[in-house]
């Protein structure tokens, strides 16, 4: 939303990024539960759990390559525009900042249920 706010774009495009980003986000949702529901009893240590939030990311980036018209891959399409009319680098960096919270929960996560475990020792 700071994006939109600082944006230089026509209102059209201005308009159309929350919504497309909502389609996206809908399609990565129910693509990425599924593959949960399915490994949910193997994504259980550290690392599958960062394995599983980089392929997460993936395909987030791979939905956003075929939604495009299967064009340039997004992620390497943001560095070519300035940030303010770059709807590409509006959608993979807002991914990457939400990798980087999650990635940041699940340290934390971990960090907690070893003390936790530590101390029940």
């Amino acid at each position: 939303m700071i994006w939109i706010s600082q944006s230089t774009l026509p209102g059209g495009d201005i308009g159309m990024t929350p919504f497309l980003v909502g389609i996206v986000l809908l399609i990565v949702f129910g693509i990425e539960i599924t593959l949960v529901l399915i490994f949910r009893k193997r994504i259980i240590g550290l690392r599958k759990k960062l394995t599983s939030l980089i392929v997460a990311f993936l395909i987030y980036e791979l939905t956003m390559w075929v939604i495009g018209g299967f064009g340039e891959i997004v992620l390497l399409e943001s560095f070519k525009k300035p940030f303010e009319e770059n709807i590409e680098g509006a959608f993979s960096f807002s991914s990457i900042f939400a990798l980087l919270i999650i990635l940041g929960l699940i340290l934390i996560n971990e960090k907690l249920n070893k003390k936790t475990l530590h101390n029940n020792v």
